[in-house]
């Protein structure tokens, strides 16, 4: 790499990183703010600065579908089956686990027909990580001696945790969040590379990161020796396109994981966006939730002002990004200088903290 090319990546990086500083500070100063007036026009500068690069805001309800499909979009999404409980088993279930009861065996067609009937078969099933589990889910459930009667008769619960104990290697051989990386790397490999390398990642980590992206579907950040150098660069998560807690225009839950509604994030971008979200009154009560929706078509986003698109229903379909309305440098200084100008008001516990360190002291101050 020759000197004035790494100075050029440099100096892009550091144009990129000062432009993160500043919104990194102004979320984090918008956590800390109580509620005002001057809180209000900090988001509104955000929002004006997020929208002005093809984002938009949905107010949506907060909780609007059941707490236990939320957990199939996340175990689909992410191969693994988190946030079990036992609050939420049945009770046919429980005591089955309890006692531990083995019960004589009945012939394959009657589980096979009590799977088929089950919450399983009617909800669960949607899922790709769930629905390559059936046979191995049915075998043991077999082995393990639970009756046709109690098959029909388990909840989502009680499938998530017999599947967690008796199929879990099974079902983390199937990752949607995997897949995606995977699929999308294969269909915008160039797109990515360009976009990396153009503002500022060294290409060799650019091309280790798509490397580990088509090998093992992950998109994570790491450290590359090259060349007696240790370089280090972006990583990325999965951003749901549809808000987990209220999709919208999909025919099933499990469409929320297709590639078509989802986006890789750089993890600081990432973060920085769930910041600017928040819950919003509402007239009837009804708790509210502000969400930033990504740019029609993101598939990739390095930051607010550079990402990739893609049309994933229809790969022919030529997508050429929109211009900014206004330079974003603009919002930036606006930002920056507003973030300068504010100063928190000192708590109770900053002030007695400040009274315990002068009396710690014999009342000198250092």
């Amino acid at each position: 790499m020759s000197k004035k090319f790494r100075k050029e990546i440099v100096e892009i990086r550091r144009e990129r990183e000062k432009s993160s500083a500043v919104l990194s500070k102004a979320a984090c100063l918008l956590k800390k703010l109580p509620k005002s007036k001057t809180k209000e026009q900090l988001l509104s500068l955000l929002r004006s600065y997020v929208i002005n690069n093809g984002c938009s805001l949905l107010v949506t309800p907060e909780n609007s579908i059941a707490p236990e499909h939320k957990l199939l979009i996340r175990d689909d999404c992410s191969g693994y089956i988190s946030n079990l409980t036992t609050e939420h088993l049945s009770p046919e279930y429980a005591s089955f686990l309890e006692k531990g009861i083995k019960n004589k065996s009945c012939h394959l067609e009657k589980y096979a027909e009590a799977l088929d009937e089950s919450v399983f078969q009617r909800e669960m099933m949607q899922y790709p990580s769930y629905a390559s589990v059936k046979y191995p889910l049915l075998l043991n459930l077999i082995q393990e001696k639970a009756t046709p009667e109690l098959i029909k008769k388990m909840n989502i619960a009680d499938f998530r945790s017999f599947i967690n104990t008796f199929c879990h290697d099974k079902f983390i051989e199937h990752h949607e969040k995997q897949n995606f990386v995977k699929h999308f790397i294969n269909s915008n490999e160039q797109q990515f590379y360009d976009l990396l390398c153009n503002n500022g990642e060294y290409p060799a980590y650019v091309e280790a990161l798509i490397h580990n992206m088509k090998t093992t579907g992950s998109a994570a950040a790491f450290e590359l020796e090259y060349k007696g150098q240790t370089i280090s660069g972006v990583g990325f998560d999965i951003d749901h396109k549809n808000p987990i807690y209220c999709p919208n225009d999909i025919s099933s839950y499990a469409d929320v994981n297709k590639p078509s509604s989802l986006n890789l994030v750089e993890i600081n971008t990432h973060r920085l966006k769930h910041a600017l979200e928040r819950a919003v009154p509402n007239i009837d009560g009804n708790k509210m939730y502000e969400k930033i929706i990504m740019p029609q078509y993101c598939s990739a986003m390095l930051d607010f002002e550079h990402f990739c698109l893609y049309d994933f229903n229809n790969p022919q379909h030529i997508v050429t990004p929109s211009k900014s309305n206004i330079d974003n440098r603009i919002f930036l200084n606006k930002i920056e200088t507003m973030v300068n100008s504010i100063s928190l008001p000192k708590t109770k516990t900053q002030n007695k903290d400040i009274r315990r360190y002068i009396n710690k002291n014999n009342g000198i101050k250092r």
